[in-house]
């Protein structure tokens, strides 16, 4: 394995850190996490990463896209995550979804989604498995008949009709939304999945709630109902009832997510860091007190090592997918995902400690970022269900 960056690799992670430094000042992130939920979506800032290329780096490169490889990806998404803070979000969705249509998405499917994203940079896409009775997971625990998610698409002539209820829904300002449904009643979920693009324009669907959490978002995270929505059978990704293997196999493709959580641990880190080393008491800075260096050390070593399996993991994804493959194994994202999660509390704790009763301060971002490791405690299933569904893969 070799980590060293390529020089555009380099120069994309210039081009994003210089971005978000202008772009995205601590009080621009204030102002769009405690916004109302429709002035959340900081469409300026996604407007000027699209201009520089950074929204489309998955598309493929004969439409204008970036064509780039999931290292890049997660170097990029790292570097967001450090200097962007949760504004920077979205472009992983974009890079997740985008791929995934070029996956297995038909050329004609291809050809109407990447010309209109190439030039319209309000043009967003998302995705959604999330219902009432069933979480992000649409499997765990059982695979049988009935089980998993109710939502379901029958087809009727050159058209799918859809019905159903989602929750939880990140990004509902999309223009597409990429649903998980059903499409057989009959048969286990793992027989019986399907993908479906459904646009967010469509008769029949509706956000019925705005959802509020106790951690900062720059989305517009909703529940959702579709009522008789029509979208054309040409919106199938891959074929019908066999989506479980493209929900599970593209999994890993969600790493970036990942990445960039790690980059917003390392700006964490950094604070953490930089005020033990100027608070003093006792007549010394609070760093060279060993309760709290071994914090800060302990910080960086845990870091380090999640830094190394992300990168570990999409350098290993990369070679699969150059042999030919579309598909990975989801092994590699849950151990990164359980890593992350294992961090954000850390960090959450060491951060507390090392900074006392102003770590509750709401003019810094300690609080915040608190309240974030516990408010996403659940994304991408929590460590727990990780090591549970790692269990099978090793």
């Amino acid at each position: 394995m070799d980590f060293e960056l390529t020089e555009e690799q380099k120069a994309l992670i210039a081009l994003a850190r210089d971005l978000c430094k202008r772009e995205a000042r601590p009080e621009f992130v204030r102002e769009h996490a405690e916004g109302e939920p429709k002035d959340r979506v900081p469409w300026d800032l996604i407007k000027k990463m699209h201009e520089l290329g950074l929204l489309t780096l998955t598309i493929p490169e004969k439409y204008g896209g970036g064509g780039a490889d999931l290292l890049t990806l997660v170097v990029l998404a790292e570097t967001l995550g450090q200097y962007c803070g949760l504004v920077g979000l979205p472009a992983t969705m974009y890079w997740k979804m985008f791929g995934d249509v070029a996956a297995f998405g038909s050329e004609e499917l291809q050809d109407e989604i990447f010309t209109r994203a190439i030039s319209d940079p309000t043009f967003g896409i998302g995705e959604i498995a999330t219902e009432p009775d069933h979480g992000f997971d649409p499997v765990l625990p059982y695979d049988e008949p009935g089980s998993g998610l109710k939502t379901f698409a029958y087809r009727d002539g050159d058209e799918y009709v859809i019905n159903g209820e989602k929750c939880f829904c990140g990004f509902t300002q999309a223009t597409l939304l990429c649903v998980y449904l059903r499409t057989d009643k009959n048969k286990p979920l793992s027989q019986s999945m399907s993908l479906i693009l459904v646009p967010t324009n469509t008769p029949g669907f509706s956000i019925t709630k705005f959802n509020r959490f106790m951690h900062d978002v720059s989305d517009v995270n909703g529940d959702l109902l579709f009522d008789n929505v029509r979208v054309p059978a040409r919106y199938l990704l891959g074929e019908e009832n066999k989506g479980f293997a493209i929900f599970e196999g593209r999994r890993g493709f969600l790493i970036p997510y990942v990445a960039f959580k790690i980059g917003q641990s390392q700006a964490l880190y950094e604070l953490t860091k930089e005020y033990a080393k100027t608070r003093v008491q006792g007549g010394k800075p609070i760093f060279e007190h060993l309760t709290v260096g071994t914090r800060i050390v302990d910080m960086l070593l845990n870091i380090e090592q999640a830094r190394y399996l992300v990168y570990k993991t999409a350098w290993e994804y990369d070679q699969v997918i150059k042999a030919g493959s579309k598909l990975v194994s989801s092994l590699g994202l849950n151990l990164c995902a359980a890593t992350w999660h294992n961090l954000e509390v850390l960090f959450a704790g060491h951060a507390a400690e090392v900074f006392g009763g102003r770590a509750a301060l709401k003019e810094l971002p300690i609080e915040g970022y608190i309240r974030t490791a516990y408010g996403l405690h659940h994304g991408l299933g929590t460590s727990t269900l990780n090591l549970i569904k790692s269990m099978s893969m090793i």
